[in-house]
Formats: C-alpha cells, structure tokens, sequence
C-alpha cells in the first residue's frame, strides 16, 4: 500500500463502517475505504454483497483527485443502504437515509464531487450510472395541495443502468430514468420518463423532457 495512500486514508470511520457492515471480519478485508474528513450519523445498515473484495466502497473516491477537497462528506444513514457492488463517491458529498427508506445503488456506479441523496423512500441507481454534482431526493419534505388536494409527499426515483446524469441535475420524486440514457446538464427531472421509451433516452431542460429517443443515433 503506498504512503500516500495510508495518509490519505481516515482509518477510524474506515474500521467503524466496515464493523458496523459486516463485522470484524471486514475490519480486517476492509470492502468499504474512506479518505479525507467524514462526518458519520449511522444508526441504519450498510448492507454489502457476501465476501465483496476491498475497495469495494469508496468514499472521498481518488477518482477525483485532480482537485481539492473544500469540506468534507456526510454520511446520515439511518434507513437501509444496499450496495450491489463497487461503488465510488466523489468528495463533498451528502447521503442522508431516513429511518424506514432504502437507497439502492448498482456496481460500478460513479457518484462525483458534490452529490447529494436524500432518502426518505426509496431512491434506485442502477449499474454502471455517472453522476456529476447531482441532486436527489425522493420527497417533497412539506406537504403540498394543489386544486383542493393533498399530493403525497414521497415517491420513488429510479435510474436505469448505464445512465450518465449530466452535471447539476436534479431528479425529484417520481422520476424514472431508463437504462443507458443521458440527461442534460442542470435538468430539472419530475416525472417517470419511461413512457416515452425503454431505454436510451435524452432529457434535458426545466422542467426536463426528452428530446431524441435513441441517445447513441442522435448525439
């Protein structure tokens, strides 16, 4: 292991979330890694894959090392976190998982500096997904009446596999996303674009709507 990366490394929430995961023996295998400074609420569950190898959440993630940390991350968890395999999470990022949701997220998912989750649902990223500075939130916190009636302040939001989420989007209860699509930096998502196609699918604007049903022949 270099130096550096020894230095680097904040070994006491590293050994707190591995215990507090799966128990002494991921203190030892070690699957979750945290760099840099972190600020831990966890009175919820980690729940990661039988026997996952090292390394296989990464928070503060050195995939953006090119720049510097300007604070530190905040875990909050006191729902359920399922991680289905590696994961990184850029620096400056939020994840707060009320009591009684669950955050799903999918291996080989890239979560870039200045992410925010907030979970008071459920919120499910798919594989292979990249978010860059994007915001996520699955209820409205307030109560909100329109023409008379109550709307229901949480809904889900579901990002298929392979989407790249551009960045400063924001994505609001309610939204699905379908595999391998992409949306367009500073998009405001609202509602469950999947009727409009099953997968690569481009969405942008505010409130954002899609603009080509086949990503990959349009852009």
């Amino acid at each position: 292991m270099k130096l550096r990366t020894l230095l680097r490394t904040n070994w006491l929430a590293t050994f707190r979330l591995n215990y507090k995961a799966c128990g002494w023996g991921a203190v030892v295998r070690m699957p979750i890694k945290v760099y840099g400074p972190l600020k831990l609420s966890l009175r919820g569950r980690i729940v990661l894959p039988e026997g996952s190898p090292r390394n296989t959440l990464v928070i503060n993630s050195e995939h953006e090392d090119y720049t510097a940390v300007s604070g530190r991350t905040e875990l909050n968890i006191m729902g359920t976190w399922g991680v289905g395999g590696f994961l990184r999470i850029g620096p400056d990022s939020c994840i707060a998982i009320e009591k009684g949701a669950r955050l799903e997220t999918g291996a080989g998912t890239y979560l870039g500096r200045d992410t925010q989750i907030h979970c008071y649902h459920r919120i499910s990223i798919g594989q292979g997904v990249f978010a860059g500075e994007t915001y996520i939130c699955d209820s409205t916190i307030h109560q909100i009446i329109s023409a008379g009636r109550t709307k229901p302040m949480s809904g889900e939001v579901i990002i298929g596999d392979g989407t790249y989420l551009g960045f400063r989007t924001i994505l609001l209860k309610g939204t699905v996303i379908p595999p391998r699509s992409v949306v367009g930096s500073g998009a405001v998502c609202i509602s469950d674009y999947s009727r409009h196609g099953t997968e690569k699918l481009f969405i942008c604007g505010n409130p954002a709507a899609v603009k080509a049903t086949d990503v990959t022949a349009k852009l």
